[in-house]
């Protein structure tokens, strides 16, 4: 679970492997195997520091959410938060120079972990990010998380990322000040190493005699007003409807003003408090556990092989149709974009080229990059374009007599063995289907606007839809990154049913006083 080993300069390499699992988590034996190891280099005269990674190719991902599911008490978690409060305060004054070197992701008690070592150094991983989102799951950070980022980054700096659950990438963590240093992935070892070889202290800036918090402390008038805006905030964004926020708030307010220990434990007073409400309980199932389960494509047909994509099709070069496009082309797809007018379907791809655009101004894509993807985006009117599609998604407009043309011509130039998907928001897949050869091959793709900012994806299926179509369509919904949730073919389909619900419910609610 830790592999243990002292390289000849002393230095104990500790690296995280949890055993089946995909990700490290901070179970009670990946500690308990953590604090071990930890003991062990302590202990050895001839080990001068520690270097904690990850054999994953994440860092460590934090507490398993299931945990706050199999007991929810409040005694239970706030025992949970201050043994786990205790065992980093051991380890962070214990004498020898610890590193955390982050190969990958480092979210919630990972990062926790490595705000708990003296250095802090991450590989340039464009895909990595760091932050404390807690409280998207309802909770707090619950080991040490919301006493130490602020008295390392200022109380203006950690606030927003705590309240807010901001992950941020490598280069904006550093300039954040969160990490020390981030160099090419294959110096990573080597750069933590030679902290510890170049006297690197066992020393946290809060243990030194004469610390003061960055940017000022609750005492500061600025901090204050700063404190006080943060509240309004709050209360403006959640109504008074989630403790989380709100908590995060207290334990900076009310922590940082305390000496580290009674910070520890009134994070952890917090943490059971706001753990163990229904609010946390509902967050953890709905925006994790089934989130991850449609993810993983938990819902697909067992058995059936699955789908390589290479080259898909697009019909309609609208709104939706566009961003389906960009969706494809970016995630390396062959992209055919087909519209009744040539200069429909070039005004289609000159929108995906915008969204790009915006991508290289905020340095989330090179030059080159855009011009990769924009390469990949083909415009046409001419059908038999479409051919050598594994599959073509339909976007045209809400007219069954508009689809039922395009879904004819598409037939006639790709042949009926590719699957056929429809992106409409209100007609029957069934009815739609009529119109392709082998309707076990159709199905419902329903992307939601815009399609480059919204993850879901409707995958409905028909009455004669297969199990092999399905489990395809779903193949090809994680391919290009999005979250499918599969559906029945009825009024409204899902998302729209679910949102007349609650906005009724709210109305009655209202109506009720």
């Amino acid at each position: 679970m830790i592999d243990y080993r002292v390289d000849g300069d002393g230095v104990a390499i500790l690296t995280w492997d949890v055993p089946g699992a995909s990700v490290n988590t901070l179970t009670d034996a990946a500690t308990a195997a953590y604090v071990a190891a930890v003991e062990k280099a302590l202990a050895d005269p001839a080990v001068k520091g520690i270097v904690v990674t990850s054999a994953k190719k994440d860092f460590v991902a934090g507490a398993d959410v299931q945990d706050f599911l199999a007991d929810r008490s409040l005694a239970k978690l706030e025992a949970a938060s201050r043994a786990i409060n205790t065992v980093f305060r051991r380890l962070e004054t214990a004498g020898k120079p610890m590193v955390a070197a982050i190969n990958g992701t480092a979210l919630g008690g990972g990062l926790e972990l490595a705000l708990a070592c003296h250095y802090r150094v991450a590989a340039d991983n464009p895909k990595t990010r760091i932050g404390l989102p807690e409280v998207t799951l309802g909770v707090l950070p619950g080991a040490g998380g919301t006493q130490r980022l602020p008295r390392l980054i200022g109380v203006r700096a950690a606030v927003p990322l705590m309240v807010e659950g901001k992950r941020l990438p490598v280069a904006d963590a550093l300039k954040a000040g969160i990490l020390n240093a981030v160099v090419p992935a294959a110096e990573l070892i080597d750069k933590a190493r030679a902290w510890i070889l170049a006297g690197g202290k066992a020393e946290q800036p809060w243990d030194r005699k004469g610390f003061r918090v960055p940017g000022g402390d609750l005492t500061d008038p600025g901090v204050q007003e700063f404190m006080s805006v943060a509240v309004a905030k709050v209360h403006e964004r959640t109504a008074g409807n989630y403790p989380a926020p709100k908590n995060i708030l207290s334990c900076v307010y009310e922590g940082v003003s305390s000496p580290i220990d009674a910070g520890l434990d009134i994070e952890s007073r917090y943490f059971g408090v706001t753990a163990s409400t229904v609010q946390a309980e509902n967050l953890i199932r709905s925006g994790f556990l089934a989130l991850n389960d449609a993810r993983k494509l938990k819902a697909r047909p067992k058995d059936v092989p699955k789908a390589e994509f290479r080259k898909v099709g697009v019909l309609g070069a609208g709104l939706m149709g566009s961003g389906i496009a960009h969706a494809c082309a970016t995630a390396g797809l062959e992209t055919v974009l087909l519209d009744r007018d040539q200069a429909l379907a070039e005004r289609g791809k000159a929108h995906a080229e915008k969204l790009l655009t915006r991508e290289v101004e905020r340095g989330k894509l090179d030059d080159a990059g855009r011009a990769a993807v924009l390469a990949r985006i083909t415009p046409t009117t001419d059908y038999a374009v479409l051919a050598g599609c594994e599959l073509v998604v339909e976007a045209v407009f809400e007219q069954r007599d508009i689809k039922a043309d395009a879904t004819r011509k598409t037939a006639a130039a790709t042949g009926p063995d590719i699957l056929f998907g429809s992106n409409t928001s209100t007609l029957p897949i069934t009815g739609l289907a009529k119109h392709w050869p082998r309707p076990e091959n159709f199905i419902g793709l329903h992307f939601f606007s815009p399609v480059h900012r919204m993850a879901l994806v409707e995958v409905i299926r028909g009455a004669k839809t297969s199990d092999t179509c399905l489990a395809q369509a779903l193949d090809f919904v994680a391919r290009i990154g999005k979250t499918p949730v599969v559906v029945n073919d009825s009024r409204g389909f899902f998302t729209s049913r679910v949102f007349s619900t609650y906005f009724e419910e709210g109305m009655a609610m209202l109506a009720e006083g």
